[in-house]
């Protein structure tokens, strides 16, 4: 006896199951049940700089100066809060392309928990860190 192929119908459905359980998740970042309202109406703003100790590219969370900050876009009280993630000019860069050992400075709103909200992460040069220690005077070029 010969099976039936199966359907178009039953094909569309399974990928449709396969996004839902396996990419929604990475492009979603933050849930929103994990932060709420009064979360953020208790947050305090936060600007630090640090070096990327870890970064989670499924849950949107990276860990900068042992805190855990999280990228989001969400829709919170009726109000947008989108994290930025921008280069040292400042201009968008993907989340996924940050990586371990990256210093970062980030801007947000520290929870009460401790985690940080991400208004903007900025990738920083890493020639922006170096500190001069002595100047020396310009002569002309001859």
């Amino acid at each position: 006896m010969v099976k039936p192929p199966l359907s178009n119908k039953w094909i569309r459905t399974f990928l449709i199951f396969l996004f839902i359980v396996f990419l929604w998740p990475s492009i979603s970042g933050a849930s929103p049940e994990l932060i709420s309202d009064s979360a953020l109406d208790d947050s305090d703003p936060v600007e630090f700089s640090s070096h990327i100790m870890s970064i989670d590219y499924g849950k949107g969370v990276l860990v900068v100066a042992e805190a855990q900050v999280m990228i989001v876009d969400l829709l919170i009280g009726g109000e947008q809060f989108t994290s930025r993630v921008v280069d040292p000019e400042g201009e968008p860069i993907l989340f996924d392309s940050l990586y371990k050992g990256q210093t970062v400075l980030v801007q947000g709103l520290k929870l009460e928990d401790g985690r940080v909200v991400a208004a903007m992460v900025q990738l920083l040069d890493e020639a922006s860190d170096v500190r001069i220690n002595t100047v020396r005077p310009i002569r002309p070029v001859e």
